[in-house]
């Protein structure tokens, strides 16, 4: 019992840890989020969500809000599971008043190779919240790229995805 304790004090002592790093910048919320789902920290996570949080590029449906996106990660981290990604290229805007950030992520997964990830984070009382983020796999590489048979080395010299518009503009 008294292990089981303490093991709950140390989860609650990391999740209050990273809440506070979140509250710094978008930047921190972002890698407080991404060390939560890595850790399967189920509180962490969802204290990173905005109320209305829309989630897409997950679940199955592909677009999960507020509550639904709150119970799917709630059972998949309390089994467990977890995900390691890494963002290896971030670029983060501010509003103005500094209400409201913008980014885009380059992610690396080691299963899934590379990932892109794109997304609003709105800040409120208790630091920056994740209000919507959008989790994609290009089909240019990785096991996605394998499994829909696409050739990973398409468009490596010109930097496109084959099948995009932009690399059928391309001259050959």
């Amino acid at each position: 019992m008294k292990f089981v304790s303490m093991v709950g004090a140390l989860l609650f002592g990391l999740s209050v840890t990273l809440l506070a790093q979140a509250d710094a910048t978008p930047d921190a919320a972002l890698d407080a989020l991404h060390k939560a789902g890595a850790d399967a920290n189920a509180a962490a996570f969802e204290a990173l969500l905005a109320e209305d949080v829309v989630f897409l590029g997950v679940g199955g449906a592909g677009r999960l809000e507020g509550q639904a996106a709150r119970a799917y990660f709630s059972k998949y981290l309390a089994q467990g599971n977890a995900w390691a990604y890494s963002s290896s290229l971030r670029e983060t805007r501010v509003s103005a008043d500094g209400s409201v950030a913008w980014f885009d992520e380059t992610l690396e997964h080691g299963q899934l190779g590379l990932g892109r990830a794109t997304g609003v984070l709105v800040r409120s009382g208790e630091g920056w919240k994740v209000a919507q983020y959008n989790l994609t796999v290009p089909l240019g590489g990785g096991a996605a790229a394998a499994s829909a048979g696409v050739d990973s080395q398409a468009g490596a010299s010109t930097g496109l995805v084959a099948g995009s518009r932009a690399a059928e503009q391309q001259p050959a």
